[in-house]
């Protein structure tokens, strides 16, 4: 009896000690520190209300957004703007899953039309694209990721959490202003897993077939809007002829759309004199 009298509460000692760090484990795991900024755009060939910015997870588990905010600062380090403060996490959580966040007129300009997880609270500012940092970071302020553009023209700090950079320190940044013609994002360029060496050495410009990702793991190819419609080209033939003045008035006796040049919503005598205006000044 006194043998089972010892041994009992020290079992149960060892038992309660074993779940409390089990339960230690869980809660580590079910975190969001373990994140890569993986891709950026803040312009579509020069419309700066177009913008996106792509999470990975490195590991499983990391979900847990509603702890977590993304901020920008300007060339110095400074005037933090919070772009979106997270207010709740995500439903996929495997290792390699990405979360997607944009601005709200980033949708229509992808095919298909973008399903984002999260709309941008405010947009990185104009201001900050010739030199910048955007950083992944806890509510309470530690920046567990961040890319900074600007080269040497960036002087503010580069530090944050070792987490994702073995010396904490995600500098230098990447030569050069932000890209924003075309359809031109940064993108890392290492593995799902990869931790971050440093913003120069990891990001890369893409021009073409720049993609966002979902966190359901849908995908969504960024697209230029077509470009405006030459009036006086009516027949879009790249001359300015009787072709046009034919094809003009078969649309618009017709109550076309397209001879509704003038935009106002209704194909009448204005549209005749804004058309007649452009194609016999040879002008678009």
């Amino acid at each position: 009896m006194q043998s089972y009298a010892q041994t009992g509460p020290f079992t149960l000692t060892r038992a309660l000690a074993l779940a409390s760090a089990c339960a230690l484990t869980q809660s580590s795991l079910a975190s969001f520190h373990v994140m890569q900024i993986e891709q950026v755009m803040v312009s579509l060939d020069g419309d700066n209300t177009v913008q996106a910015i792509q999470l990975r997870m490195r590991s499983s588990f990391q979900n847990q957004l509603q702890f977590a905010k993304l901020v920008v600062r300007n060339a110095q380090g400074l005037n933090p703007i919070t772009v979106v403060d997270f207010t709740t996490g995500v439903p996929v959580s495997a290792s390699g899953s990405r979360i997607l966040v944009v601005s709200p007129n980033f949708a229509a300009n992808c095919n298909p039309t973008a399903v984002p997880n999260f709309t941008m609270t405010n947009l990185i500012p104009a201001s900050y694209f010739a030199a910048g940092r955007l950083s992944f970071e806890a509510d309470g302020g530690t920046v567990y990721w961040s890319v900074s553009w600007g080269g040497a023209a960036y002087t503010g700090p580069q530090t944050g959490d070792f987490t994702n950079d073995s010396n904490g320190n995600f500098g230098p940044a990447i030569a050069g202003a932000f890209p924003t013609a075309g359809t031109s994002a940064y993108r890392f360029s290492g593995t799902a897993t990869a931790a971050s060496t440093t913003n120069a050495a990891d990001y890369r410009t893409v021009t073409s077939n720049v993609t966002f990702t979902n966190n359901a793991g849908n995908s969504f190819v960024v697209v230029l809007p077509p470009p405006p419609r030459c009036v006086g080209d009516y027949n879009q033939d790249g001359g300015f002829d009787g072709a046009d003045v034919e094809a003009f008035f078969v649309d618009w006796e017709a109550g076309q759309s397209d001879a509704d040049v003038n935009e106002d919503g209704g194909v009448d005598g204005g549209d005749v004199e804004v058309f007649f205006t452009r194609w016999e000044s040879g002008s678009c």
